[in-house]
């Protein structure tokens, strides 16, 4: 696969988008809540789209011992992202935070959507911390960002 975000991360970033984007036009706490967590995510996941993602669609062929004319741009892509990490991983607990404030209207308002939502939500960027930066980092380490 060439240098690009993976079909399958972008729907699902797609589909969290949507979720959200319901829970916005909800009335009252729950709303604004998540009008809340809209601010914060949003810029995020256009980093993620822009310093992040598309390194994983070279993965494969790294893995597989075998070469790209896209290794030079994932290169300096990984790089960039190398320099973002750090202030990547505190915007992830500025979401969690406001995914936990969303979570607590959204019960108290019986939400169940929404509450399943957050976790959904919290999951996913621990799954980031734990699988999906690492490996941007790997790959930047396996084409010799440093």
């Amino acid at each position: 696969m060439p240098l690009g975000i993976p079909r399958s991360m972008k729907e699902e970033h797609e589909e969290l988008h949507e979720e959200l984007r319901k829970a916005t036009n909800m009335p009252g706490k729950v709303g604004q809540a998540a009008k809340n967590v809209t601010k914060v995510l949003h810029p995020h996941f256009e980093k993620e789209n822009e310093l992040a993602f598309p390194e994983i669609g070279i993965a494969r062929e790294i893995a597989e011992g075998k070469t790209s004319p896209d290794f030079a741009a994932a290169r300096k892509l990984c790089i960039e992202f190398k320099q973002e990490y750090v202030k990547m991983l505190q915007e992830h607990q500025e979401i969690v935070k406001a995914l936990d404030e969303l979570e607590t209207v959204a019960k108290a308002g019986r939400r169940r959507n929404v509450v399943e939502f957050s976790r959904k939500l919290k999951l996913h960027a621990m799954t980031e911390e734990a699988l999906t930066y690492p490996a941007v980092l790997m790959i930047g380490i396996l084409l010799g960002d440093s």
